[in-house]
């Protein structure tokens, strides 16, 4: 029997290779076979049907196109759950996980929530190939987002931001700067979606969205296009958020055609701020940072980072609050308390050697600020640990 590569079978299938991939994993190619990283698949075999059209209550399924949730995600990303409206998937990343929750809202619209507790996702093992006529929107409800490009420029969201891409202009890494994300991605699949939307006009009497305006007006022919957090929009995605909880997918469609009538409308101004940072001065900021974390007793100035990491202050400056969302000042300060608070909880050292040790010589100073932070002094906090069951912590 003669074998040929993924690549030859996508050409023939006229698929993408990740697709074919995806496929072998699911073992639905006969006689595909694995050596080592490589899939090698008979010549002779025809491509499988689509299966992933399927019936709820006797009403199809809107298939994905080729936006597999493997794509999206990453490679370690499996199906943990199948709703009646929804499929909810787990994803691995390095020692971190996420859950994301998938509807299918309308033919080439799809509506993603996630929680990660992560630092990264990680595309290495997975050959990114998507539709060229596909719209990304991406919220940020809590955390920070980060978009790394194939330039070498940075873009941040932080809390309540909104940004919009086409895949020419998709970031190749997303990181989470505070280890945590939730938010929501729509995919809208352009040709499909237009086909959908267009049988709205029955019920609104017009077509209520142009894609191919929305596409035009708002990213220019291909750029990236960020809307900071105002009124308007959290108006419309904060009832998306608590939607969730209901599960209504009628009104979950409902809220996604607000958004983007929104998003059509004269009143959505995207943000004239340069977004943008770039790689060299990201990469000294994240050094600086894992160096003040690691030298958690000393205090440094930000002129002697500055110099030490070579970096301009100015830049220096801007470039940390772009990425951790707080100036570097408040930013160490938060990391301090948190830190403390992990060591009442897990150790026996008294409150003065936790002071010491985080960078307070001061155990009044060290108070204050652990109880304007946590709401708590830290004797408080310790003792409501211990009264919460947790006295075991303490106990070695």
């Amino acid at each position: 029997m003669n074998y040929i590569s993924i690549q030859e079978v996508a050409k023939k299938w006229d698929i993408s290779s990740r697709r074919v991939q995806f496929l072998c994993k699911e073992n639905r190619v006969p006689g595909a076979k694995k050596i080592g990283d490589v899939w090698l698949v008979p010549d002779n075999i025809c491509k499988p049907t689509d299966m992933r059209k399927r019936k709820v209550h006797g009403e199809p399924i809107f298939p994905v196109d080729d936006l597999e949730i493997e794509t999206l995600y990453g490679p370690d990303t499996r199906q943990i759950r199948d709703c009646e409206f929804c499929r909810i998937y787990q994803t691995k990343h390095g020692n971190g996980t996420g859950v994301i929750t998938k509807y299918d809202l309308f033919p080439g619209i799809q509506l993603f929530y996630q929680d990660f507790h992560l630092n990264s996702l990680d595309y290495s093992k997975t050959d990114q190939d998507f539709s060229k006529n596909v719209l990304t929107i991406n919220h940020c409800r809590l955390g920070r987002f980060e978009a790394e490009f194939a330039n070498g420029e940075f873009i941040y969201l932080g809390e309540g931001d909104l940004a919009m891409n086409l895949p020419e202009k998709a970031p190749i890494r997303n990181t989470f700067p505070l280890s945590h994300f939730h938010g929501i991605t729509i995919t809208i699949s352009i040709e499909e979606a237009a086909l959908g939307i267009h049988n709205l006009k029955m019920v609104f009497g017009e077509n209520p969205i142009h894609f191919e305006t929305l596409r035009d007006r708002l990213l220019k022919g291909n750029e990236l296009v960020i809307f900071r957090s105002n009124p308007s929009l959290e108006h419309i995605l904060d009832e998306m958020y608590e939607e969730q909880k209901k599960t209504r997918l009628f009104y979950l469609k409902l809220k996604v055609i607000e958004l983007l009538f929104y998003l059509l409308s004269s009143n959505a101004a995207a943000s004239d701020e340069r977004p943008y940072f770039y790689k060299n001065h990201v990469l000294a900021v994240k050094e600086m940072t894992a160096y003040m974390v690691k030298n958690i007793d000393r205090h440094f100035t930000l002129q002697e980072m500055s110099e030490h990491f070579e970096i301009p202050l100015t830049s220096m400056k801007k470039c940390f609050k772009g990425i951790y969302g707080v100036p570097v000042h408040t930013y160490m300060r938060e990391y301090r308390v948190h830190t403390a608070a992990d060591l009442l909880r897990q150790t026996n050292l008294s409150i003065a050697e936790i002071a010491e040790r985080v960078g307070y010589s001061n155990q009044s100073k060290f108070t204050e600020v652990f109880k304007r932070i946590l709401n708590l002094s830290p004797v408080e906090y310790r003792n409501n640990c211990c009264l919460n069951g947790r006295k075991e912590d303490f106990s070695d």
